[in-house]
């Protein structure tokens, strides 16, 4: 990756997920390398209406009549400065919100291998703990470690089956009519991000990428040798349904494919502007299809334009993507908590932004009978 020099966002991290906390598609951005100087901070208590808020302050916490709640009215006055700016992306994120955030796009987790949909269970993880402790999509969560969790959300119970005092996990299911005790161990489990095969009686590469985590890059790379192996002639990539996550994991997987120098994508702010392109050797060139829908965001549109618009031979098939193109930085307060906010907006190769517009195929498919995937069925019609 390739950098110009003036931008003050480097090391960024897109962060995008749909999770029954936050409705819609909340996404995130962390500089890795940001930070404040003291002289910054002295700067900033200098500010004459800094200076205003805080007489406000100390006047209602000396004079008001009643007992006032101080960590209350700050966090909503945190609030009010985030709302103010009318921008839905710049929101206030507590600790377990952050944290599930950046566990579900993480390498490796420990774990039992379930996801969890209210008390639902989502998905179940091939060969995990709870794989082979009999659990099942389907089941309802009655109890974790004895503890009743039927009035308790999606992240209650999540951070309960977390729980790092715990190395054994225990849950009461109902499934249909029966009620059952799964026992298991957590164990440290690779986040797959991909599904791939080649497709029957074709030579046609099919890959689906269900979430941009931190290692998929590699995990991209792999199912391309092995795909390649097998003598595919082009690919399929699907990222319906799929919100993003790292920055680095869009960047990544574009490096497979384009040229050395090819732009994968622009960063641009009130200040300054900067391009990233790819600064690797690989690459391919058979022909590529993309399976897009309305879900597709973020990272996933950064991949879907950066193939678009810089490699030769990429056709997309489905519906318009989300659009989403503003990235976020996250800065994280004292309490554990965090706050988003918006730093800058991303550009395709070709310099368009497609914030609130999102990308439109080339061929506009819709999913017309949930039986037949007429998506896929066009890409490969286009490709053999």
């Amino acid at each position: 990756m390739q950098k110009t020099k003036g931008f003050g966002l480097f090391s960024v991290i897109i962060i995008i997920v749909i999770t029954s906390i936050v409705s819609g598609i909340t996404t995130g951005v962390i500089m890795l390398n940001s930070g404040t100087s003291n002289r910054n901070q002295d700067e900033i208590l200098k500010d004459e209406n800094l200076r205003e808020f805080i007489g406000v302050y100390k006047t209602l916490l000396e004079k008001y009549y009643d007992k006032i709640d101080k960590e209350g009215m700050l966090n909503a006055a945190e609030e009010g400065m985030l709302n103010f700016l009318g921008d839905k992306y710049t929101t206030y994120l507590d600790n377990s919100e952050y944290e599930e955030l950046i566990d579900d796009l993480a390498a490796t987790y420990n774990g039992v291998g379930i996801s969890i949909l209210g008390n639902v269970i989502s998905k179940v993880t091939p060969d995990s703990p709870a794989s082979k402790a009999g659990v099942m999509v389907g089941d309802i969560i009655l109890k974790v470690n004895g503890i009743d969790v039927t009035s308790l959300n999606g992240t209650s119970i999540k951070s309960l089956v977390k729980d790092d005092k715990s190395k054994s996990v225990s849950l009461e299911v109902k499934r249909g009519e029966e009620y059952l005790t799964l026992e298991m161990e957590k164990a440290d489990l690779i986040n797959v991000s991909i599904a791939y095969n080649v497709i029957p009686e074709t030579t046609i590469g099919y890959l689906s990428l269900t979430k941009f985590s931190e290692k998929l890059g590699d995990q991209v790379k792999d199912a391309l040798k092995e795909m390649e192996s097998e003598g595919i002639t082009s690919l399929i990539i699907d990222v319906r349904d799929d919100v993003g996550g790292y920055l680095q994991a869009a960047e990544d997987v574009a490096s497979l494919f384009l040229e050395e120098g090819k732009i994968i994508y622009s960063l641009e702010s009130s200040v300054a502007h900067q391009d990233f392109k790819d600064a690797t050797k690989e690459k391919r060139d058979y022909p590529i299809v993309i399976l897009t829908n309305e879900e597709t965001a973020s990272a996933a549109e950064i991949l879907t334009a950066a193939l678009k618009e810089s490699y030769d031979n990429t056709t997309l098939v489905g519906t318009k993507t989300f659009g989403k193109g503003k990235v976020q930085q996250v800065a994280e307060l004292s309490s554990g908590d965090s706050v988003k906010y918006t730093t800058a907006k991303w550009l395709t190769p070709n310099g368009a932004w497609i914030d609130g517009i999102g990308i439109m195929p080339d061929y506009e498919v819709q999913i017309t009978d949930a039986n037949v995937d007429e998506q896929l069925n066009t890409a490969i019609d286009l490709l053999k």
